[in-house]
């Protein structure tokens, strides 16, 4: 892939954006540059936003960035083709998920971190403590809600996202529940036919991501596993639910028909393929630990690899490496 090294002014700025989303890798010694890629334009971009410098993209929703410092704990969204700042309270734990549920110019918009911490005794899960820590645009301080400590392990949270104007959870028994954070913290299972989350084979790991697309919610399960028990060598699988609100049950789809969905350990985003001027009917993916970039034809069952960024100066994709979706 062509790598393209813009002038000093351009180079403090993000590349203009397309109808699909940004790859966006964090690096250098102090984690000062930024290198944006775009599937349909197959080149990077080397940038050093001030901005960004050393700032880990927590999450990337409705064209903003959630941006957090490890170090000076400096916390703020970030609209990447205006470069809007919107400052939020300082922020200095760890958490598992992380939300901006609508635009930050609507009344009702929070940023919600979410941790889900485990207690285990000589190895044995013997409960989890979770938090719910949120604030509106322009408060200065956070409210943190707890919960727990919750004994029964189906209750872990794999997977949160933003939907018809709410907060919804998928837990590790199937079921999906509806958060509420204001004005007290309240957990309403919706009732809908618990989802079979499946393991196949000798496997590695699995991964579940909710998207929400134009009204449609859609869960997909990352599957991994060994091809070879002497070999690590990986193969992916997907299962793709679609939500069925009349019947309250998750349908299986085998075609995602002109939507491209893509996906890394911490993000997630999807385009129209024919409005992008990339294959849709695919899942975009990368992993931990791994410059590659993955494209999972989901008619084919076949999978194509390619190096997106042959010159980066890092080995692996950190957990800074998302997918940025902006509004063009």
């Amino acid at each position: 892939m062509e790598v393209k090294q813009p002038s000093q002014a351009l180079r403090h700025r993000p590349p203009l954006p397309r109808k699909d989303p940004w790859l966006v890798q964090v690096h250098g010694k102090k984690d000062e540059n930024q290198t944006f890629f775009n599937v349909s334009e197959g080149r990077c971009h080397v940038k050093s936003i001030p901005q960004m410098r050393g700032k880990e993209i927590c999450t990337s929703s409705f064209g903003w960035l959630v941006l957090s410092d490890d170090q000076s704990h400096d916390c703020f969204l970030l609209n990447p083709v205006s470069m809007q700042k919107i400052q939020l309270p300082l922020f200095s734990l760890d958490y598992n998920f992380c939300l901006l549920t609508s635009p930050p110019e609507q009344p009702n918009c929070l940023v919600l971190f979410v941790t889900c911490e485990t207690i285990t005794r000589w190895g044995a899960f013997i409960g989890a403590n979770m938090s719910f820590r949120f604030c509106h645009p322009g408060d200065h301080n956070w409210v943190e809600l707890k919960r727990g400590p919750v004994e029964d392990r189906g209750q872990l949270i794999i997977s949160v996202t933003c939907f018809d104007g709410g907060i919804y959870l998928l837990n590790s028994s199937g079921n999906f529940v509806l958060v509420e954070v204001e004005p007290d913290l309240r957990f309403t299972d919706q009732g809908i036919g618990r989802l079979p989350l499946r393991k196949r084979g000798t496997c590695r790991g699995t991964f579940t991501k909710l998207i929400d697309v134009g009204g449609d919610l859609f869960l997909i399960q990352q599957i991994c596993h060994l091809l070879n028990l002497q070999e690590d060598v990986q193969i992916h699988d997907f299962i793709i639910y679609r939500l069925n609100l009349d019947l309250k049950v998750w349908e299986m789809v085998e075609n995602i028909g002109d939507l491209a969905f893509f996906l890394s350990p911490s993000s997630k985003a999807w385009c129209w393929g024919s409005k992008s001027g990339i294959k849709g009917n695919t899942i975009y993916f990368i992993q931990h630990n791994d410059l590659s970039l993955y494209a999972f034809d989901l008619e084919e069952k076949s999978i194509a690899v390619s190096l997106p960024c042959p010159n980066l100066k890092r080995s692996p994709w950190r957990q800074g490496a998302d997918w940025v979706m902006p509004l063009v």
